[in-house]
């Protein structure tokens, strides 16, 4: 498989690194584009600063902001997965309009959230876990799990529960 090219846009080095660090993680050579992707994001948005990196060099750095992303990749992919086996048998039992339908029940129940409760939607979608959610959010994770189990309280109220548990 072909990998993309960012010649021009991050040096070639850190494309290295991305590809060794995934790689690392324990991705398939079919998902390295996406994770490549996903990764050089990251570092394009990472700003290394001498000053506040406690003797770490930049590469060191880099490979911690990598390997964040990667994890938060990998634990997407196995809620995914552990979603779709939840469903089991029972998801190949719904029509493509059901899954549409489906769909647009959770988007709406989604944009009757609040924005707190948006954001931590989001931020479960993207990987973050808990602790990760509090500390973006400026909170205890006590607060941000008694969010998540009344978001949980109201999917399964709306009969969108196989689509809010983690």
């Amino acid at each position: 498989m072909e990998m993309p090219n960012y010649d021009g846009i991050i040096e070639k080095w850190k494309v290295n690194l991305i590809i060794s660090r995934a790689k690392r993680c324990g991705f398939k050579p079919h998902e390295l584009p996406d994770a490549l992707q996903e990764a050089v994001l990251v570092v394009l948005e990472f700003k290394y600063d001498p000053d506040h990196a406690q003797g770490a060099t930049e590469r060191t750095a880099l490979v911690a902001v990598i390997d964040n992303r990667l994890r938060k990749m990998k634990r997407a992919a196995t809620r995914y997965r552990t979603h779709l086996e939840r469903l089991g048998d029972s998801a190949t039992e719904f029509s493509r309009d059901e899954i549409d339908t489906r769909a647009m029940d959770v988007a709406s129940a989604i944009g009757d959230l609040s924005p707190r409760e948006q954001e931590i939607c989001r931020g479960l979608a993207d990987g973050l876990s808990v602790a990760q959610l509090a500390k973006q959010m400026g909170c205890g994770w006590h607060t941000v799990a008694r969010i998540i189990r009344r978001l949980r309280q109201r999917f399964e109220q709306l009969g969108l529960d196989g689509w809010a548990k983690e």
